[in-house]
């Protein structure tokens, strides 16, 4: 799979709207980040560049990564234009996603999640499945929750005969 496919995929996980973002009294920390990153995925999905923007914290210290050292894009404005680009590798509306295992914690105002997901999506109508490893840092401003860092990466696990990740 190419790295572009590896980012919309991890970004599809972690999407959400600000309205979502915002963290529920009668909500755990970690329900909240869920919903963040269950709203990244949808904006994504959608090809929803103002969605995905909200959901980022401001600054020069906010971060997207891929798997290679070139796929490193810092602040909004690199941010918005990897998600354009990211926008042309797959349709509208064809994301769907499972993550098997999934580690979610909060401290204070920091949360995190780290998960293996496997995804599907189409391009000009060809289906394609793969699976990524995600990791994604949320800083709690203001009551909502806001990616600060988010990183994939492609499994280096074994696969098993259909080519699929084995975690056993």
């Amino acid at each position: 799979m190419n790295p572009r496919a590896c980012v919309i995929a991890t970004a599809l996980t972690l999407c959400c709207s600000p309205a979502l973002a915002a963290e529920d009294p009668e909500s755990s920390p970690e329900d909240a980040l869920r919903a963040v990153l269950a709203a990244h995925e949808e904006a994504l999905n959608q090809h929803d560049i103002e969605g995905l923007l909200t959901l980022y914290a401001p600054g020069h210290q906010t971060v997207l990564m891929g798997t290679t050292a070139p796929e490193r894009w810092v602040g909004g404005a690199e941010i918005a234009d990897a998600y354009l680009q990211f926008f042309k590798d797959f349709n509208a509306g064809t994301v769907e996603r499972d993550c098997p295992w999934m580690q979610v914690d909060a401290s204070g105002d920091v949360g995190w999640i780290t998960a293996n997901c496997e995804y599907q999506d189409a391009r000009a109508g060809e289906a394609r499945r793969f699976v990524l490893n995600v990791t994604a840092v949320m800083q709690r401003l203001d009551g909502t929750w806001m990616l600060r860092t988010m990183h994939f990466s492609n499994p280096t696990g074994p696969l098993d005969a259909a080519g699929e990740f084995n975690d056993q």
